[in-house]
């Protein structure tokens, strides 16, 4: 008997859970060693100034560098695979990520903004608190509902859906359509988001029960800086893992029809 996933399982073709695992570990060391040991404006700042106004630009930071990267990554992947789908609902599924992975990248860059410095004017002067070209700094509806939305999806398909698999042997929450639902090796990234935003949840969680008091303000997201940052990195390199192991399983399937 083997253990291996059928042709016809969710899983066949899959990349594998211990290189994305490693992956993750050494991102996160990478991060906490750079948290730990550079200056925090190295790490979360950079050197450049606000286009506009002339403040530290927290876009240039190693950590908010990384992220637009991944979701550079994310979006080449996306539209390439997109144009190659078989099949209108799978093509128009990734259509959504393609849409989603374009918004996130261009929120997080303003649109272009902090790379060739212009200024701001109009709807964006009166309503953006930050004095930049995005819509995530003019609205709640438009910050923390899409990543709302993100992390729900990391919980319920990322996480519960894969150990789900696992305790109901090959049933999970989300299995029809059977590419939809990211497998076990996407797990590492969500776990790790969580992980990596855990001193700000934390800082929260103590200041809401009055335990800040106690101990004179002391607060752990002092050690690694902007902890929502490295969450962040993790949450957008969740994007090149899902679309890494759809295209793998993808492949595998159609090799066997050949």
């Amino acid at each position: 008997m083997t253990n291996a996933p059928q042709p016809t399982s969710a899983d066949f073709g899959d990349i594998s859970f211990r290189n994305v695992l490693l992956i993750c570990i050494a991102l996160y060391v990478l991060l906490m060693a750079a948290a730990l040991a550079l200056p925090h404006e190295l790490l979360w700042q950079g050197g450049a100034r606000h286009p506009v106004t002339g403040e530290p630009n927290w876009e240039f930071g190693l950590a908010e560098t990384s992220q637009n990267i991944f979701l550079a990554i994310a979006l080449i992947m996306a539209g390439i695979m997109c144009a190659r789908a078989p099949g209108l609902l799978l093509k128009l599924w990734l259509g959504v990520v393609f849409l989603g992975v374009l918004y996130l990248l261009g929120e997080e860059t303003s649109w272009g903004q902090h790379y060739f410095r212009w200024g701001v004017g109009g709807w964006f002067a009166e309503n953006n608190d930050q004095a930049e070209t995005n819509l995530h700094n003019t609205s709640a509806l438009f910050d923390q509902l899409p990543r709302n939305l993100l992390y729900v999806g990391m919980v319920l398909g990322a996480i519960a859906h894969p150990l789900v698999k696992i305790v109901r042997k090959g049933r999970g929450i989300l299995d029809n359509p059977w590419w939809w639902a990211p497998t076990i090796v996407s797990l590492p990234p969500a776990v790790f988001a969580f992980i990596a935003g855990a001193p700000k949840a934390l800082d929260k969680t103590l200041t809401g029960l009055g335990v800040e008091a106690w101990t004179s303000g002391f607060r752990l997201e002092t050690f690694v800086g902007r902890a929502s940052e490295m969450e962040e990195c993790f949450m957008y390199l969740f994007f090149i893992i899902y679309l890494l192991s759809l295209g793998a399983r993808l492949r595998a399937r159609a090799a066997l029809q050949h």
